[in-house]
């Protein structure tokens, strides 16, 4: 059935886009960190704000490739350990009462790099319900969303 279809485009002339292949816009790479498990200091009841719990994180980043190839130089691309560092420092910093705000702050952080034009930040709380439930939240924003002003200054701590 889908080879009758591409034929008939092809007759036509219409495009035969492959559905396998990724809807990556052109000059963008998709990187992305996952199930970065790490203590936080968040939530609004008192039990929450007495230890830090466990949550997980996942960062889907649209980062914008300068050069049409990738060289072999880390100072070329967007550094796994930046953005790790960059979690990090978020999740120890002040407490945070919701996953809402704690999941805008990373995706605050990942567009402070130049290169990064959308995250997608997903945040999960381990250690509530007693394992049976995982809450979270999941959103996603671009570089046009959150102005520059609103975006942290990255320090760069990277390992070579």
């Amino acid at each position: 059935m889908l080879d009758a279809i591409l034929s008939a485009q092809c007759a036509r002339g219409l495009p035969t886009a492959n559905p396998v292949l990724s809807t990556i816009p052109t000059g963008l790479y998709e990187l992305f960190l996952e199930n970065v498990v790490l203590p936080c200091r968040i939530g609004v009841f008192d039990y929450e704000r007495d230890a830090p719990q466990r949550v997980r994180i996942d960062l889907l980043l649209q980062v914008r490739q300068d050069g049409a190839q990738f060289s072999d130089d880390i100072g070329d691309v967007l550094s796994y350990d930046d953005l790790l560092s960059g979690l990090k420092r978020i999740l120890m910093d002040e407490h945070t009462n919701l996953v809402e705000m704690l999941a805008e702050k990373i995706a605050r952080m990942c567009l402070a790099h130049e290169q990064v034009q959308s995250a997608r930040v997903s945040v999960a709380k381990l250690d509530i319900y007693d394992g049976a439930a995982v809450p979270g939240i999941r959103l996603e924003r671009t570089r046009d969303q959150i102005p520059a002003s609103h975006r942290p200054i990255i320090l760069a701590e990277r390992r070579i």
